[in-house]
């Protein structure tokens, strides 16, 4: 391949890409396969690759703006097709693809690795382009589903399907005919969907009897024409329950189902009122006193529309208990032949390092067996012991041994998805009346009240989900790939062996990917463990050389940060190797805080890679964003690098005066674009890799290095002045005060002298602007610049000042009032005007990365487009409201 430049390097179709990515339909395709966490969207993933392996045009194309202020030349319109999801499925567009990346090539195609392959995202994407792809993994669960998104289905074609469909309905009716008395139908022929659970504890109060139902909350149904709880009452002591709402009886006057027995660890007793501290309900937990009860039954008629709810009854404990005996006999046998025990007793995560997304080692659930109550336990291990059989039972049928042992490690992945829905850890979904699976989020949080599924259902829900994106998969005309277990700071391939290195690799801290997988690698190695006796050998995934930096490190998050630089660096030195000297390489990565971005920076700066292109694309779902209600990225960098000569010094004044200039113009072209809060800062900073990472050493006056942490600080200080002097004109004194504060001083209080020198500069009289109501206080000799999260909504609620309106409408966006946010944001229709968005932009830049204040005003700007569209809904009906019937 020639040196010339990429497609990916000139020029790229951000916002129609964007508007793919950030769409959860593309990922449905092989997210049935397996659950992995944090994997990228089709879309970008297709399209960049697409971009980075096919030459630029030649001038005198039109150069494509990201403001998308001039026609897209035909190559960008082409990329924006190319990214639809519906289009991928359509030969002519593959094909003129295929065509574009391989007329520059003598044949073979070129090769591609992903080094991070994780779920298998972009190296599908490369293979459906034609490519030779290459994917590693050190995480032999990640390894697994690559080869049962990559490898399987692209080998084996339709029939593969067929089987995967015909042994997965075989097993399943085996499965039924010994588990279906252990889920009875109901008399009037009503199937049970779910079983709602329980913890307990018992009151602390002496002279109350009560075992404590631990419930989040109490509702069942929660819809618009169908509301249903649960009712707790005092029945001599013991905690008794009963079903009220629609279809019920009323639910009784005053009664509150949000408010449930536990909130934040503390259990309140519905009976006596007393209340347990959160660190005394880890302690009844810890030494073995609390307990479970099954409350309530869902059922579902099949000739009746909807679910219904009944409250447990001793028959149904009856047919749980019996349980028991079937399980001692079954797990005594498979351990027998097996020599394991069918019942995961790998420990579960400690916490340490990883507190916020492991809970559950402090309720002594110690074991991953004891993420399952004994029927979940009793159906998983019947699903596992089925698999096995149906392998050997493969092999006498004269399948070849590579064919069974595909067919079957399908298997595995579909028992470890039935095991997702199949835990103590899942939670019932009240809006939805569904279950939540174990990683609703990409953690281990602890469940109070969980929900049991009927495995029957869930198994054969979960083999159609299967299916689905393994006809695709198997109807791709593509070569298989080459999957292999490998870390990415030892890669298995020689020297300049790859036309391109397309990669996503871990996010500092985002996600504990190895602690996650260990749910389902426990359960992999019961049912397919001796098909991959080198996958699946040891006790966990392997932890030692993961490239994170969540792990408890002596030396605590410093020790942490420094491995996970040390580690990537590394992995970027192997992608420099293996690269050819004429090869592209695309390296995805998003974190909102200034560690994360330093270590990645660092770790390029080291490798010798030079950035030529950055991109920000949205990969989020713009539903998910909204209701999560914060500050979370809706975009990633795409960033484009190549074995490049750099300079070999640079001043960094110099250095500093180039990025100030380049950041300047790339800071207005993001704004324009859309592009926001957390996700404009990310965007910037991958721009300024492309003037920082030019040098092979940037040093101040005295010869210090210059590293990431300071190129961050000057970006932020850059960014903000760009930003708070393209509102300075516009906007009123006292809005220019507060931005010039936060500017200047963050946070922090001013001195009254610098303050009142500020005020007058402006001409504003400060001690006609301070008081109670005000944002202005002062503080004996100081001077202090409220925030939002600093205010009340009284004291704002009827100032027409711009930064009080602002404040007004973040109040009522982080207290979940939208409607009454976006009515008042049409007042004078200051919500469809840039200047608050500006604004709020400017401050948010100024301030801090951990700031309070910018956190919300990142999460407020994430959803700016939907706000605006809301605010011109209204605008537009009042204006209806006005026009004379005549014009109507």
């Amino acid at each position: 391949m020639s040196n010339d430049k990429r497609i990916i390097e000139t020029a790229f179709p951000v916002k129609e890409v964007s508007e793919q990515g950030h769409s959860d339909r593309y990922n449905r395709q092989i997210t049935g396969i397996h659950i992995w966490w944090a994997r990228r969207p089709l879309a970008p993933s297709r399209a960049t690759a697409y971009a980075a392996l096919t030459k630029s045009p030649p001038p005198p194309s039109q150069s494509y703006s990201i403001s998308n202020n001039t026609p897209a030349p035909r190559k960008q319109d082409f990329i924006s097709q190319l990214s639809k999801w519906e289009n991928a499925l359509k030969p002519p567009w593959i094909d003129e693809a295929r065509r574009d990346i391989l007329n520059p090539y003598d044949m073979p195609p070129p090769k591609v690795l992903d080094p991070f392959g994780g779920g298998g995202s972009i190296p599908l994407e490369a293979q459906r382009l034609g490519c030779e792809t290459h994917s590693s993994d050190l995480n032999p669960v990640a390894v697994l589903i690559q080869k049962c998104t990559l490898e399987f289905p692209q080998k084996y074609g339709q029939r593969f399907r067929g089987d995967v469909q015909k042994w997965g309905e075989r097993i399943l009716a085996e499965v039924e005919d010994e588990l279906q008395r252990f889920y009875p139908n109901e008399p009037d022929g009503s199937k049970p969907f779910a079983y709602i659970w329980a913890r307990t504890v018992p009151c602390q109060n002496l002279f109350c009897t009560a075992d404590i139902p631990l419930m989040k909350w109490s509702w069942l149904a929660k819809k618009a024409n169908k509301a249903v709880a649960l009712v707790p009452y005092d029945e001599t002591g013991f905690v008794a329950f009963r079903v009220v709402g629609t279809g019920y009886e009323p639910i009784p006057s005053g009664f509150e189902p949000e408010k449930g027995t536990i909130a934040r660890g503390v259990v309140t007793c519905p009976i006596c009122k007393n209340t347990i501290p959160a660190k005394e309900t880890q302690r009844l937990f810890q030494e073995g006193l609390a307990g479970e009860r099954m409350l309530a039954v869902v059922t579902l008629h099949p000739n009746v529309q909807g679910k219904r709810y009944r409250l447990a009854t001793d028959a149904d404990m009856e047919v749980f208990n019996a349980v028991q005996k079937r399980l001692s006999e079954k797990r005594e046998k498979l351990f027998s032949e097996w020599g394991i025990d069918p019942i995961p007793n790998e420990p579960t995560p400690d916490g340490r390092g990883k507190d916020v997304a492991v809970t559950i080692r402090n309720y002594n659930l110690g074991t991953f067996g004891d993420l399952f109550n004994s029927r979940q336990s009793l159906s998983l291990i019947t699903l596992a012991e089925t698999i096995r059989r149906a392998h050997s039972e493969m092999r006498a049928e004269n399948y070849s041994v590579d064919y069974a042992r595909a067919v079957t490690t399908y298997l595995g992945l579909w028992l470890n998805q039935i095991a997702a829905n199949s835990s103590s850890l899942c939670t019932w979904i009240n809006a939805s009346e569904s279950i939540r699976h174990v990683f609703g989020r990409q953690a281990y949080p602890m469940a109070w009240d969980y929900v049991e599924t009927n495995p029957l259902r869930t198994a054969a829900s979960r083999l159609k989900t299967l299916l689905m994106p393994l006809r695709h998969l198997s109807e791709m005309q593509a070569e298989p790939a080459t999957v292999r277990r490998a870390s990415a700071t030892d890669l298995p391939y020689p020297d300049n062996a790859f036309d391109a290195v397309l990669t996503d690799p871990p996010y500092y801290d985002n996600v504990i990917y190895s602690y996650l997988s260990d749910f389902f690698y426990v359960w992999l190695k019961r049912s397919i463990g001796d098909l991959y006796p080198d996958l699946l050998g040891t006790l966990l995934t392997p932890k030692e050389n993961e490239i994170v930096a969540y792990r408890d490190f002596e030396g605590g998050k410093e020790a942490a940060k420094q491995y996970f630089e040390n580690g990537l660096s590394k992995a970027f030195k192997e992608i420099y190797r293996v690269l050819k000297p004429e090869g592209i390489t695309v390296i995805v990565y998003a974190h909102k805080l200034a560690s994360g971005w330093e270590t990645l920076i660092n770790a390029l700066l080291d490798s010798g890679l030079v950035i030529t292109a950055a991109w920000p694309i949205e990969t989020e779902m713009k539903s998910r964003l909204r209701a999560m209600n914060s500050a979370a990225l809706a975009s990633s960098i795409y960033m484009v690098a190549r074995k490049r000569e750099r300079e070999p010094f640079g001043l960094y004044r110099e250095v500093h005066a180039e990025l100030e200039e380049y950041l300047k113009t790339r800071y207005v072209k993001l704004w324009e674009s859309g592009i926001s809060g957390a996700d404009l800062f990310i965007a910037v900073i991958g721009s300024a890799l492309q003037v920082f990472g030019k040098y092979e050493e940037v040093t101040d006056f005295e010869g210090n290095p210059v590293r990431a942490d300071r190129m961050l600080q000057d970006i932020r200080k850059l960014t903000a002045t760009y930003a708070v002097a393209q509102v300075g004109q516009n906007a009123s004194q006292l809005t220019q005060f507060y931005l010039f504060s936060r500017q200047e001083h963050g946070e922090k209080r001013m001195q009254f002298d610098a303050a009142n020198q500020l005020a007058r500069s402006l001409g504003i009289d400060l001690s006609a602007e301070w008081g109670e109501r005000k944002f202005i206080h002062q503080e004996g000799s100081f001077v202090r610049v409220l925030g939002a999260h600093e205010r009340r909504l009284d004291d704002v609620a009827d100032s027409k000042e711009l930064i009080d309106v602002l404040h007004h409408a973040l109040l009522l966006w982080r207290s979940g009032e939208r409607e009454a946010m976006v009515k008042s944001l049409a007042r004078g229709e200051v919500g469809v005007n840039e200047l608050i968005w500006n604004v709020a932009q400017a401050v948010s830049l100024a301030l801090p990365l951990e700031a309070e204040e910018r956190r919300w005003l990142e999460g407020w700007l994430a959803d700016r487009e939907a706000i605006k569209a809301e605010v011109s809904e209204i605008l537009e009906e009042l204006e209806q409201e006005r026009l004379p019937l005549d014009s109507q």
